[in-house]
């Protein structure tokens, strides 16, 4: 019966605190919750990034991380030079690799 008691006061404790949370996220900006997402997204990109150097080269999963990375240079590159484009560059810019 003890042990009841307590797990119900633990859980209890942890509604409350999840409850206090929300709150305090809910009084955030949403460009303080971009922020604090962004922030995360570095964090477990660096982390995928350090596993992946730990794996053999020919190991698939870091053969298709390294896929993932160049389409998105690629696409990072894409989306500068529509921008360019679109702010009325002289001459439309050409990339070739």
């Amino acid at each position: 019966m003890k042990r009841l008691a307590v797990f119900g006061l633990a859980a209890s404790a942890v509604l409350a605190a999840a409850i206090l949370a929300k709150k305090n996220r809910s009084s955030e900006s949403s460009q303080e919750r971009e922020a604090r997402r962004g922030e995360m997204r570095l964090v477990m990109s660096q982390k995928m990034q350090a596993c992946m150097e730990a794996m053999p080269d020919d190991f698939p999963p870091v053969s298709m991380f390294k896929n993932v990375e160049a389409t998105r240079e690629n696409s990072e590159r894409i989306l500068e030079i529509l921008e360019m484009n679109r702010n009325g560059a002289e001459e439309p810019i050409v990339s070739v690799l």
